[in-house]
C-alpha cells in the first residue's frame, strides 16, 4: 500500500516560513508605507499603485514620518484619506485593490476572488453597443492577476532563501498504517497482503479487528507496524521545503528506521519557483461550479487561469494519475485547506477506488481551537458521494496534530 502526502501552506508555516497570503500582502504594504514615508516615490511603485504627485509635494518628510508606525493597508488608506486629506490612492492594479480591501486570509481566498471576478464579468449586463467593455475588463483582470503572481514569486524566493532550515521533525510522517483509519476495502487488502500467509498472522489480524468493534477502541491497539511501500509528497506549495524534508529522511542516520525504508518522491503539482519548465500554477480548479459551463462556452482568455488547462504544460498531473492507479493508498493532509480552488484534482484523488483513507493533520491555535472541522467541511464540499466520504475520512479521535517546528 502507498501513501500520498498533500503538502499545503500550513506545512511551510509549521517550520516558520512566512509564506501565507497574510505574510505576503502584509510585507507588500509595509514596503509601500516605508517608501511613502521616505518620499521615495510620488508617482508610482512597481506599476501597482499610484499617488497623485501634486498632492504629495505639499507634505514634508516631517509630516510623513508617522507612517513608519503603520503596518497595514487599512491604516495606510485611512491616513491618506483622512489624516492628509488626499483624495485617492490610484490603483494601477484593480485586482490588488480588491484583495487589499478585503480581509482575506489564505491563498485559496485569492484564487476564489479571481474566479469571482471572472463570474462578475460574465454575469454583468452590458449594453449591446458596449459589449467590448466585457473583453476590456477580462483583459485587465488577467494582466493584473499576472502581476500579482510575479510579485508573489519574488516574495516567496526571498522568503525561501531567508529561512534556513536544517532540522526536521518526522513525528507525523513516521506513522505506520493503523487499521482504525481504513475503509472495508482497505482492511480486506491488509488481510490478503500482510496477514493471510500463516495461521498466526490470521489470528493477529482477527484480534486487531475485534478492537475495531469495541466502543472503547484505542488506536494504539490497531497499529500494524507496516509502512508505505511508496510515499508521494504532492506539493501544492511552490517552495522546496518538502524536498529538503525528503533529503533529510534519506540521510544516513535514518536508514535503519522501518518508516524511512519507504520510497519517497515529490511532485510539484503547482510548479516551482524560478523554474520556467515548471511554472507556478495559480488560479481556479472547481469545474463543478454552476457557472463553469458558461466560462467554457466563452473560451479564450476566460480559461487562462483554469488549473486543468495549466496542468497540461508538463507531466506532473499524469505522473500523479499513474501513482494513484498503481496501488491502494492512504492520503495524509499536511497543512492543506482542501479548498474549492483545487476541487477537481482533489475529487479525482479522494473519490478514486484506490483511496482507502483520508487523514487530516490539524493545527491548534493559541486559543486551543483545532482547524480539523474547517478541513472536513472543505472535504465534504469536494465529495459527490457522501457515503464514501464518511467511510474514508478518519475521524478526529484518531487524527493527530501537525507538528509545529518553528524556532
Amino acid at each position: 500500500m502507498n501513501r500520498i502526502v498533500l503538502v499545503g501552506n500550513g506545512f511551510d508555516l509549521s517550520y516558520g516560513l512566512e509564506t501565507s497570503y497574510k505574510h505576503f500582502i502584509g510585507k507588500y504594504w509595509k514596503d509601500q508605507i516605508r517608501y511613502f514615508s521616505d518620499n521615495k516615490y510620488v508617482d508610482s511603485l512597481n506599476e501597482l499603485i499610484k499617488l497623485p504627485k501634486e498632492n504629495l509635494e505639499k507634505y514634508s518628510r516631517t509630516t510623513l514620518s508617522p507612517f513608519y508606525e503603520m503596518y497595514s493597508f487599512k491604516e495606510f488608506k485611512e491616513a491618506i484619506l483622512y489624516r492628509l486629506n488626499l483624495n485617492m490612492i490610484e490603483f494601477q492594479n484593480k485586482f490588488l485593490e480588491k484583495i487589499s480591501d478585503k480581509n482575506l486570509e489564505k491563498w485559496v481566498d485569492i484564487e476564489e476572488e479571481y474566479y469571482l471576478q471572472i463570474k462578475e464579468i460574465i454575469q454583468f449586463q452590458y449594453p449591446e453597443q458596449r459589449e467590448g467593455v466585457r473583453d476590456f475588463f477580462l483583459k485587465t483582470l488577467n494582466i493584473d492577476f499576472e502581476k500579482i503572481k510575479i510579485e508573489l514569486e519574488k516574495y516567496l524566493i526571498n522568503e525561501q532563501n531567508r529561512r534556513k532550515i536544517e532540522q526536521f521533525n518526522f513525528m507525523n510522517i513516521e506513522e505506520d498504517f493503523n487499521l482504525v483509519d481504513f475503509t472495508t476495502n482497505g482492511l480486506e487488502y491488509f488481510f490478503k497482503k500482510y496477514f493471510s500467509e500463516t495461521e498466526e498472522y490470521r489470528r493477529k489480524f482477527e484480534e486487531k479487528l475485534s478492537y475495531l468493534k469495541n466502543k472503547n477502541i484505542n488506536k494504539i491497539l490497531c497499529k500494524t507496524y507496516i509502512y508505505p511501500e511508496n510515499t508521494l509528497f504532492l506539493n501544492f506549495n511552490y517552495t522546496n521545503l518538502a524536498e529538503r524534508f525528503i533529503s533529510c529522511i534519506y540521510s544516513n542516520r535514518w536508514q535503519l528506521e522501518d518508516w524511512a525504508k519507504s520510497k519517497f518522491t515529490i511532485n510539484y503539482i503547482h510548479g516551482e519557483l524560478n523554474k520556467p519548465d515548471n511554472p507556478m500554477i495559480f488560479g481556479y480548479g472547481d469545474e463543478d461550479d454552476e457557472l463553469h459551463r458558461e466560462i467554457e462556452r466563452k473560451g479564450g482568455d476566460y480559461l487562462n487561469n483554469i488549473k486543468t488547462i495549466n496542468y497540461l504544460k508538463n507531466d506532473n498531473y499524469k505522473r500523479l494519475l499513474r501513482f494513484i492507479e498503481s496501488d491502494l493508498y492512504q492520503v495524509f493532509i499536511f497543512g492543506h485547506s482542501c479548498g474549492l480552488s483545487d476541487k477537481t484534482l482533489l475529487k479525482t484523488m479522494f473519490e478514486h477506488e484506490n483511496c482507502v483513507s483520508i487523514k487530516p493533520f490539524f493545527y491548534v491555535d493559541k486559543k486551543e481551537h483545532s482547524n480539523y472541522d474547517d478541513i472536513i467541511k472543505n472535504i465534504y464540499r469536494i465529495f459527490s458521494d457522501k457515503v464514501s466520504m464518511r467511510d474514508k475520512v478518519v475521524n478526529e479521535k484518531y487524527c493527530s496534530q501537525l507538528v509545529q517546528c518553528k524556532s
